[in-house]
């Protein structure tokens, strides 16, 4: 008969091996990397958070959720205050940010968590999308480093 503390300490390890292959995450960013990278970075006010399905379709259900094998997406609507860099000629006052999709996201949460929050953002691309999964998002206390970054 196998020692059943040895089993169960086993099964304990396994398991908690599982959830971290699991579970979704990405390694941090310095920000020095992310501020060169951005192509569009804002001081900006996060005015909405909605949700997509694969098709584009909006999705109202607050329990609606986001990550691996799904086809939602959510996005956040920010009303932009301030351009401190861009690559490109840009005059929006409202832009669209596709959230990555592999975060465990609920909509009602990030709806209740985010509204109304404001930071600076680091955008890529013609569809605004994060510089990076994480940390694209930054307080606003970090203006003078993220402007030291960017030579001004």
């Amino acid at each position: 008969m196998k020692n059943p503390v040895a089993l169960w300490s086993t099964g304990v390890l396994l398991a908690c091996m599982a959830l971290t292959v699991a579970a979704t995450s990405v390694r941090p960013k310095p920000l020095d990397e992310m501020v060169r990278e951005a192509d569009l970075v804002v001081v900006a006010t996060i005015k909405a958070v909605s949700m997509v399905d694969g098709k584009g379709r909006p999705i109202t259900d607050r329990r609606a959720r986001t990550g691996p094998g799904s086809d939602n997406r959510m996005r956040l609507t920010l009303h932009v205050q301030e351009v401190l860099f861009a690559r490109t000629e840009t005059n929006a006052s409202s832009l669209q940010v596709p959230l990555w999709s592999m975060w465990h996201y609920e909509l009602g949460t990030m709806q209740d968590d985010l509204t109304g929050s404001e930071g600076i953002f680091l955008l890529k691309g013609d569809a605004h999308e994060p510089v990076y999964p994480a940390g694209f998002h930054r307080a606003t206390q970090e203006r003078p480093e993220i402007e030291a970054l960017l030579g001004r």
